[in-house]
């Protein structure tokens, strides 16, 4: 059966080389093979906010390293420490997801595959409080594990320190779960908002209605 992979990483531009490094990274995105087949990419997507550069990508039957798609520009991207060898991207965990492909014995990649055509691909960020992040991961652990799949399928939220970021497509693409949560208790709560609102560090220069999520730009997406 074959298996699908989703990643997530987190880069920085240089001072004063960010549009040569979305200039770049854009380039071998369009370069990539995206399809269908083992090693092929079924999307990926290139989000940018200020200096701030994050990547999104599902791979086939291979977990593929951001360093095989976009190399090592260390000219033009911050160096992250924290590993023996020098590295641009950290990638950034799934802490929630709505659903996962595969569920219930059906084959990942003819589960995950798009049935329909998607209108828009959205970036959004956030910031946590460092003191609420093990609340903020137990309450979305519990709700992903008790209410499998009720919502946004490709939805995806990933964390990186106190920045999470939050990837969708739309229309959301809604449909019955085909696995059994992990947790047969049904403690989330209803007031969802008013239980998570705490948890947020506030953008102060966000736009209106964006004080907690922020919404970031799509510089590039490909998709097979």
């Amino acid at each position: 059966m074959t298996a699908l992979h989703r990643s997530v990483v987190r880069a920085q531009a240089r001072p004063g080389r960010v549009d040569e490094a979305v200039a770049y990274l854009s380039e071998r995105i369009e370069t990539l093979s995206v399809g269908h087949k083992p090693g092929d990419l079924l999307t990926v997507s290139l989000f940018r906010w200020d200096n701030l550069l994050i990547a999104y990508w599902e791979s086939v039957d291979r977990l593929l390293s951001a360093e095989t798609l976009f190399g090592e520009r260390f000219d033009l991207l911050e160096i992250w420490p924290g590993m023996a060898q020098p590295r641009a991207f950290v990638p950034m965990m799934d802490i929630f997801h709505y659903q996962e492909p595969g569920r219930g014995g059906v084959d990942p990649l003819e589960d995950w595959r798009r049935k329909t055509p998607v209108d828009r691909i959205g970036g959004r960020l956030a910031r946590l409080k460092p003191e609420m992040v093990s609340s903020y991961i137990f309450y979305h652990y519990q709700l992903q594990e008790e209410r499998p799949g009720r919502v946004d399928k490709y939805g995806l939220i990933t964390l990186h320190e106190d920045l999470i970021f939050f990837y969708q497509e739309y229309p959301p693409v809604v449909e019955e779960p085909r696995r059994a949560g992990k947790l047969s208790t049904a403690n989330t709560p209803d007031h969802w908002h008013d239980v998570m609102f705490p948890h947020f560090s506030l953008w102060d220069d966000a736009p209106a209605g964006q004080e907690i999520w922020r919404t970031i730009s799509l510089i590039a997406h490909r998709r097979g």
